[in-house]
């Protein structure tokens, strides 16, 4: 079964976590799939006696929330999360969506009464305003691409960890020579920013190298971004992120702090420096999550990242529990591989044919647009190293 959702997505610190799960127990959100993951920051810590200061990295632990809503009821579920857990405090985390096609074999069973009582519907034109960059990478190089991204001043990495297939698999004996724990890190940037961020990226994790990595980018609407890369001690009324937010909310965008100038975006856009690809994310259990993954590369697909999440289904208000009493949970992989446009046709057919979207099955595969820098021929398809 083919159909459109909006993929919501929230990064949450540990702290606001208890907030978001009564926020989405007041939803009674069927299907929700949990992951740990950490919030990188700096700090400035002072020497001996004040005399010098140092920067340092540092972590957060936060909690990554992925669930999708029916289209219409997709920005009001976002303002009722953010004002929830007053996600737009700097520090508490992020919450981002897209539209998204959806193929499973049951379908998911919605309180659109509820929903619409507590969040409305919205038909507005939603503007995919910022860059989500993604980038698998040996884990250990975390750290620097984190702290490179921080002292540019546009984002708070995300980061957690899983397992990359495909060409490490393909190189028999020399296999050994490339790790099979990854590290996966988001960057959620400013649209006019994207292109910066990846020319900081690449050389530093040698993404143009075979075997070290695979970077990507799709484009989403993000409400709430956190601004905070620096943590310390606050001298003014209102934080550094706080006046950025208000700033973007007068001007209608995050244009107005971009870290790119107009003329080198101009020449960037004139350059065809990047690959219409599609992104495709596979949430099952872990034979499924394997059938999915063979399946997919043996009809062309070069690489997979995997990852275990929990999954969790909300049912309270519909039978007086609470949130924790109706929550049931339950362990699910997810594989993600990216591909070119030529090839998403053949191979959604053959996973078809495999009977992963038969009825009765709870398992389901997301497909989103993404693109990837073109310069980079031994990336044309697969997200795995």
């Amino acid at each position: 079964m083919k159909t459109e959702f909006s993929n919501i997505i929230c990064v949450a610190d540990v702290n606001v976590t208890e907030l978001m799960e009564k926020a989405l127990g007041e939803l009674a959100l069927p299907e929700v799939f949990v992951q740990q993951a950490k919030q990188m920051f700096l700090t400035d810590k002072r020497g001996l006696f004040g005399l010098r200061s140092r920067t340092k990295l540092e972590e957060s632990r936060a909690v990554v929330y992925r669930f999708n809503v029916p289209l219409k009821f997709g920005q009001g579920v976002m303002r009722h999360i953010v004002n929830a857990t007053d996600l737009r405090m700097g520090g508490r985390g992020c919450i981002y969506s897209h539209p998204t096609t959806l193929y499973r074999g049951t379908s998911l069973k919605y309180d659109e009464e509820r929903l619409e009582s507590i969040c409305g519907t919205d038909k507005a034109q939603i503007m995919e305003d910022y860059a989500l960059i993604c980038c698998t990478v040996t884990r250990g190089l975390g750290d620097t691409l984190s702290q490179a991204v921080l002292e540019l001043g546009v984002c708070v990495p995300i980061v957690f960890f899983g397992s990359g297939v495909g060409l490490r698999d393909r190189l028999g004996l020399l296999r050994i020579t490339v790790p099979v724990e990854k590290e996966v890190l988001w960057f959620l940037v400013p649209r006019s920013d994207a292109e910066l961020v990846e020319k900081t990226l690449i050389p530093r994790a040698r993404l143009d190298v075979p075997g070290h990595g695979f970077i990507y980018k799709r484009y989403v609407h993000a409400p709430v971004v956190n601004l905070r890369v620096r943590h310390g001690k606050r001298v003014h009324a209102a934080s550094m992120e706080q006046v950025i937010a208000a700033l973007d909310e007068v001007r209608g965008s995050s244009d107005w702090r971009r870290l790119g100038s107009r003329k080198i975006e101009s020449l960037l856009k004139g350059a065809n420096n990047t690959n219409a690809m599609k992104g495709l994310f596979f949430i099952g259990e872990e034979e499924e999550a394997d059938l999915f993954r063979r399946t997919a590369m043996d009809n062309g697909a070069r690489g997979a990242t995997l990852n275990v999440l929990e999954m969790r289904s909300y049912r309270a208000h519909e039978q007086g529990q609470s949130a924790e009493e109706a929550m049931e949970s339950l362990s699910r992989e997810f594989c993600d591989i990216i591909i070119p446009l030529n090839l998403e046709e053949t191979i959604i057919s053959k996973i078809e044919k495999t009977g992963l979207f038969e009825a009765g099955k709870s398992c389901m595969l997301k497909v989103i647009p993404a693109e990837r820098p073109v310069s980079f021929s031994h990336l044309r398809s697969g997200s795995g190293a």
